[in-house]
């Protein structure tokens, strides 16, 4: 299953048969909240990060970011990636946390920042970004706010850069590139949640004015870009 938007396009299906079907070097930014291998669902496969990377760095272009959530439980394992380089972590603030930590109360989320040669920031922000919402979220711990995702966007893209998300969840990163003016694609394996983003990314849009972005590019980024 395809769904196209104006800048981009949401693939059902398993990102490591998907990807393949990117060209080298294509995208600028890697912006995703992969599984963690908690045991969420039956998809929640901690190695599958790690399996991908090869082709992550395949795709990703000469100097590109990787950006991802993680578990803040497991974050020794996220140095397990072999080619990307460790830049700095990010804590987004948690508004409401359903979770519990063994000194307490779980506050905020680990966001990692990795890069393939040198990339530059769009801008410059804080290490501390929060957990707020600029649309009604969807009711489910694994939704990630718009507002962080949004922020991660403007510093680590620039409108009419693509941007990868080979877990799209329930499609904040998708909108927000739509908003924002970044050419994207998506891939998402569990049906539910791929349908929910198709709605969460519709309704949203549907809601907004958006920008009429111009410059060197047009047209939805897809599997073909």
């Amino acid at each position: 299953m395809e769904r196209r938007f104006r800048l981009g396009s949401l693939y059902y299906g398993d990102a490591r048969q998907l990807i393949q079907k990117l060209p080298d070097g294509c995208v600028n930014l890697i912006l995703t909240d992969p599984p963690y291998g908690l045991g969420t669902d039956e998809y929640d496969d901690g190695d599958l990060l790690f399996e991908l990377e090869p082709e992550l760095w395949r795709v990703a272009a000469s100097d590109a970011w990787l950006v991802f959530y993680w578990s803040t439980k497991l974050l020794p394992r996220a140095f397990e990636l072999r080619r990307f380089k460790y830049v700095w972590l990010l804590v987004c603030l948690l508004q409401n946390s359903p979770t519990r930590t063994p000194i307490g109360g779980a506050h905020y989320q680990a966001v990692l920042v990795f890069k393939k040669g040198e990339p530059k920031l769009n801008m410059r922000m804080s290490d501390i970004i929060y957990s707020t919402d600029l649309f009604k979220p969807v009711k489910d711990p694994q939704f990630k706010c718009t507002a962080s995702i949004g922020s991660l966007i403007q510093t680590f893209s620039k409108p009419g850069d693509l941007v990868l998300d080979p877990f799209a969840g329930y499609g904040s990163v998708p909108l927000m590139c739509e908003l924002l003016g970044r050419r994207w694609i998506a891939f998402e394996i569990d049906p539910l949640k791929a349908l929910e983003a198709v709605k969460f990314i519709s309704s949203n849009l549907r809601s907004c004015r958006l920008p009429d972005f111009s410059g060197g590019w047009s047209g939805a980024a897809s599997l073909k870009t």
